[in-house]
């Protein structure tokens, strides 16, 4: 598994815990923004109106950070 996985899990596993909290959800996803590899990401996170889905409906192969 690459690193960029790894991460995709990470970002998608925090923004489902960071759900109810609208603000700090909206904080972690600029900073998520920051880079470029990501950005599409984060977007489709925030203009979700659902909690996110488990990294595996993203395409993300690992499961490291999957609850």
């Amino acid at each position: 598994m690459d690193e960029t996985e790894r991460l995709k899990s990470l970002i998608i596993s925090a923004a489902q815990a960071l759900w109810e909290d609208k603000e700090a959800l909206t904080r972690f996803l600029d900073v998520v923004r920051r880079s470029e590899a990501f950005t599409k990401l984060a977007d489709t996170l925030a203009e979700s109106e659902v909690r996110p889905a488990k990294a595996t409906f993203y395409g993300v192969q690992s499961r490291k950070f999957q609850v």
